[in-house]
């Protein structure tokens, strides 16, 4: 059964280039990705300068499912050399659905993010080991268990500290 987050797979021509993984919720996609594949990440952010250049200054930039500090400088680089963080108003954002975040909120606010954003199921999923896409494990994938809550505090009072926005994303069960 091909699980339903193969999110390019899923596209028309998707089959032939997105490889198939074991576990593709916590595989390769995100910020590695797009520092990965910098080439198609430049893509991405020359569309986002078009816009900008159109006159339309309301889209931002939130780079998703970010793991470690190295791979957030990188690109936070990217998103640098592209320009746009030299565009006054424009806003990085980052998606916190790894736990790590947490730890690394500081270092990725030098780069000039503006906020952060809680991935409520993908940290459910990885703060409780839960896959929310199994049947079978279904009862224990919960956004308010103690544990969960309790990342989600610190990292609201974090962003708070360092002058972040901080924001939710993501679908309550039950």
């Amino acid at each position: 059964m091909e699980r339903r987050f193969y999110e390019y797979r899923g596209m028309r021509g998707g089959e032939h280039y997105e490889r198939m993984e074991a576990n593709p919720m916590i595989g390769y996609r995100g910020c590695f990705r797009n520092v990965a594949e910098s080439d198609l990440f430049g893509i991405e952010l020359a569309a986002i300068t078009h816009v900008w250049e159109s006159g339309l200054s309301n889209l931002h930039l939130m780079i998703p499912f970010v793991r470690t500090t190295g791979e957030f400088a990188r690109c936070a680089a990217l998103v640098k050399a592209s320009g746009l963080m030299d565009r006054r108003g424009f806003e990085l954002w980052v998606m916190a659905e790894v736990p790590s975040v947490i730890y690394h909120l500081e270092d990725y606010a030098r780069p000039g993010i503006a906020g952060v954003s809680i991935g409520s199921n993908d940290l459910t999923q990885l703060m409780l080991g839960v896959d929310r896409d199994s049947e079978v494990l279904a009862p224990l994938f919960d956004e308010r268990d103690p544990a969960v809550l309790g990342a989600m505090q610190q990292i609201i009072t974090t962003c708070r500290t360092l002058g972040l926005t901080s924001s939710i994303c993501g679908q309550f069960h039950r």
